[in-house]
């Protein structure tokens, strides 16, 4: 199982250090960070600048504005690249995990693998809206694996994200699920009406992200399991 995430250095100080303390609730795992402008031996870390293709892409778009974070796409384009890096070659479990993520108590050995099933993708789903992407799970020995990567990059790097109703990774990654006709599963349980399934659903009682004004707190209020 690899563990996966991208974080800048003034997130780092704020809230990374939360995430490197709840590595070892992570039963047998290995963990990779992509950092912006730091480095830290706490955990193994990789310069995202040093992704040739995101850089390349950056490039592209480097005198773009956003109107808003919506459309950000250059920003969120750190998480994709990231994940298609750690991830294309992996052949077990990967798993995507903000750095404002809290692993607050340990996993049960074989919890994520029952999570994830028989599908291809674990996800926190949200009725009529886009995917919440603070952790997924993905099963990389799936023979569909490579090509639903090649597809998620291509949102980006072809241009194609623009036809999209906001730019980011949540809806590149609704998009690639819909035209690659991937198996999925719901993490969200009950909870898809929620705009913070994670919280409520039962992997809030292992992982709390802390996503937005919860940053600084380390904790979700909606979190019934803390």
């Amino acid at each position: 199982m690899k563990i996966v995430t991208t974080v800048h250095k003034a997130g780092f100080e704020q809230y990374g250090h939360r995430w490197i303390e709840g590595m070892p609730n992570w039963p047998g795992a290995e963990f990779v960070m992509y950092a912006e402008g730091f480095n830290t031996s706490k955990v193994p870390c990789i310069d995202v600048g040093s992704i040739q293709r995101l850089a390349a892409f950056k490039e592209q778009h480097k005198g773009y504005k956003p109107p808003s974070w919506r459309h950000d796409i250059v920003r969120f384009s750190n998480k994709v690249f990231a994940a298609y890096d750690a991830l294309y070659d992996h052949d077990g479990i990967g798993v995507w995990l903000d750095a404002d993520a809290v692993t607050y108590k340990p996993i049960p050995q074989g919890y994520v693998e029952e999570q994830l099933g028989d599908a291809y993708l674990a996800h926190f789903k949200r009725d009529g809206w886009y995917t919440e992407t603070g952790l997924w799970l993905m099963n990389c020995a799936h023979p569909g694996h490579k090509a639903f990567m090649d597809r998620w990059l291509a949102w980006f790097e072809t241009g194609a994200f623009q036809k999209l109703h906001e730019w980011h990774d949540c809806t590149t990654l609704d998009a690639t699920i819909k035209v690659t006709g991937a198996p999925t599963v719901s993490l969200s349980g009950d909870h898809a009406g929620s705009m913070h399934p994670m919280a409520l659903a039962d992997f809030g009682r292992f992982v709390d992200h802390c996503k937005g004004p919860r940053k600084a707190d380390g904790f979700s209020p909606e979190n019934p399991h803390r």
